[in-house]
């Protein structure tokens, strides 16, 4: 996105009409009666197209794309509060949800070829991983990320 300043050239007008004004004293009746309203309009174009061009610089910076290609993903709620955090390394993969209190509540891990579902809740998590060999494991961990309970048991 490029970002066109304009303003120089608008200031240089206003200077110009300002040097005008000074010599206003100086025009007849007729061209004065000519200049002012032609130079109150002139400015007002001028302002008015500039701030139509500013809109479309605004609207500019919602991207619109068929790929992007990034390392680090973290979209915000409207308040500036993290909400979503997608991190990608060549040998795992990290997504993570957050609440209102930024506490990560959902992590989905790719480690290699294994993954790993986390649900976190205020004094418990769960975790559900699937290995290499395709056998899932779901288990009930503590605050420590010890684990209570697990199915099939064994640690996962």
């Amino acid at each position: 996105m490029t970002t066109r300043k304009d303003w120089p050239k608008l200031l240089a007008l206003v200077i110009f009409f300002v040097l005008l004004g000074g010599y206003y004293d100086r025009l007849t009746v007729e061209t004065r009666t000519f200049i002012l309203p032609l130079i109150i309009f002139v400015a007002a174009a001028l302002i008015f197209g500039r701030m139509l061009r500013l809109q479309n610089e605004v609207r500019s910076a919602r991207v619109t794309a068929l790929e992007i290609v990034a390392q680090q993903l973290r979209l915000a709620d409207p308040e500036g509060n993290e909400r979503l955090s997608m991190v990608a390394s060549s040998d795992r993969t990290v997504m993570t949800f957050y609440d209102n209190r930024q506490v990560s509540r959902l992590v989905l891990e790719l480690i290699n070829s294994e993954t790993v579902l986390k649900l976190m809740g205020d004094k418990e998590s769960a975790r559900v991983a699937i290995g290499d060999d395709g056998a899932a494991t779901f288990s009930i961990l503590n605050n420590q990320d010890e684990v209570i309970w697990s199915e099939p048991y064994g640690d996962p």
